[in-house]
């Protein structure tokens, strides 16, 4: 599966791409919104291209942990391995690269990091569900445009 990084894993910038798909909005630091981790991302932030999450009228966001350093707009080969469900409906996929393949589900993530995603992506809204990778990928599925 592809995804599109919109925020490096490191960096303190939301950015999104425009509904045009022509480039990259910055919408300014991201403590502004998310005060955790000091504003870092701490995984590689993007979207699915071709899906559509309808509760939030935008792509699927995914998250994704690597070894690797990406840049912005730079579009890479995941595998589903989790999703988090959040009350709002803006729920998120979990996904690993070819570097991080011992990494299977959510259980085999290093508690720390696990941690630091929880309380990242479950700071504006409620966390409901942490599900497998067979629900990440047929949420996928379902939602493709």
């Amino acid at each position: 599966m592809k995804a599109v990084i919109e925020i490096p894993k490191g960096d303190d910038r939301r950015r999104h791409i425009k509904y045009d798909k022509t480039g990259f909005v910055d919408l300014g630091p991201i403590k502004d919104v998310i005060p955790v981790n000091e504003g870092v991302m701490p995984v590689d932030y993007g979207y699915v291209p071709g899906t559509m999450n309808e509760k939030e009228g935008d792509e699927i966001d995914i998250l994704i942990i690597s070894d690797k350093k990406f840049k912005v707009g730079q579009e890479i080969e995941v595998e589903p391995i989790a999703l988090i469900m959040l009350d709002n409906g803006d729920d998120k996929v979990i996904a690993v690269d070819e570097t991080k393949k011992s990494i299977k589900g959510w259980s085999d993530i290093p508690e720390q990091l696990k941690n630091l995603i929880k309380n990242f992506f479950g700071y504006k809204n409620k966390i409901i569900a942490i599900e497998d990778e067979e629900k990440a990928k047929q949420y996928v599925r379902s939602n493709h445009t």
